[in-house]
């Protein structure tokens, strides 16, 4: 099925005038209390004539307010879309007073948070299938998600999911003992080292976007929005990423059922591909799904803030995938 992908040359335009009108026409804020006093902000998006449900789950110092452009193509599709901003970000709710530091205190926490969301979007749109999109940090979430809830979701995508983050060239073990080291030593909620609070000198050529266009629209809100400007992980953060490493690795590729793509992007500076396929032999092994890996040639880690003709074959393989 040819997909209506927005083209680089009148991207701020159709944004502007078609996409953004069009979102706001179906949105529905949401906040949903897991927690007494901890309040989870969730956007909907009805469809027109929904065949589904897509529950979106957005990846490391990002909001949903990055994913317009996507959820303007799942509508499109006629899917329903249910898209939370994770604890420790955006408008949700966060365990430290730093407005710039994602810091969670375990990685379960985003595991149940997502959980709730999905329960709620069962419930909301009774007799649809839900589909999941995770990205990221939120791929590492949404493929602890398919292990905990095997029977949940119809189909699922993990796009450059974090099933191990990098580390800027220390070595994994090494990393492992110093966060050790800094947790004894009180540093929980400290900036891992090297990381540090919003200072807006983030340019295109170091991010994780190959199109300027889809990278300027939501760098720009970033600059001015201070619910925005997430920018580094607290040791915490990283010690559950390792966690979380630890789960998938070990455990959760063994429970999961739900048919599921990973995508891989060509030139990704912040999740290790070895983990990647590594993750989806072990599942198909498993024999309980099927699984399969999609290397993105002209990509970066964020593969759905490409050039348009990547992303024209990226978003048919996905909804082609949903639609079987």
């Amino acid at each position: 099925m040819k997909q209506n992908i927005l083209k680089e040359a009148d991207f701020f335009k159709e944004m502007e005038e078609t996409v953004l009108p069009y979102l706001a026409e179906r949105r529905t804020a949401l906040w949903i209390e897991r927690e007494p006093g901890r309040k989870l902000y969730c956007e909907r998006y009805l469809a027109d004539e929904a065949r589904g449900v897509a529950v979106l789950s957005h990846g490391f110092t990002e909001t949903g307010e990055k994913y317009q452009e996507n959820v303007y193509y799942f509508l499109q599709n006629h899917y329903t879309v249910y898209i939370p901003d994770h604890c420790g970000h955006g408008h949700s709710y966060r365990m430290t007073d730093d407005l710039c530091l994602v810091h969670v205190d375990r990685y379960e926490r985003y595991v149940e948070d997502l959980l709730a969301v999905a329960r709620l979007a069962k419930e909301e749109q009774k007799g649809l299938d839900l589909y999941l999109y995770g990205h990221s940090m939120g791929g590492g979430i949404a493929a602890a998600l398919l292990a905990k809830e095997p029977a949940l979701f119809r189909r699922a995508v993990l796009s450059s999911p974090m099933i191990r983050p990098l580390t800027g060239g220390i070595p994994w073990t090494l990393t492992r003992g110093i966060l050790a080291v800094l947790r004894l030593l009180g540093r929980s909620e400290s900036y891992v080292p090297g990381q540090h609070p919003f200072d807006g000198k983030e340019t295109f050529e170091s991010s994780p976007s190959s199109c300027r266009e889809r990278y300027e629209i939501y760098q720009e809100k970033r600059n001015h929005t201070p619910i925005y400007q997430m920018s580094g992980a607290s040791c915490s953060w990283l010690h559950e990423a390792v966690r979380l490493n630890c789960f998938l690795r070990k455990t959760a590729w063994k429970q999961i059922e739900t048919p599921f793509l990973l995508f891989q992007a060509q030139e990704d500076t912040f999740v290790c591909a070895g983990e990647q396929t590594r993750f989806v032999e072990k599942v198909k092994s498993a024999k309980k799904t099927t699984a399969k890996l999609i290397y993105v040639p002209g990509s970066r880690h964020e593969i759905f803030n490409s050039s348009t003709a990547v992303l024209q074959k990226y978003w048919e393989t996905i909804f082609q995938f949903f639609a079987q």
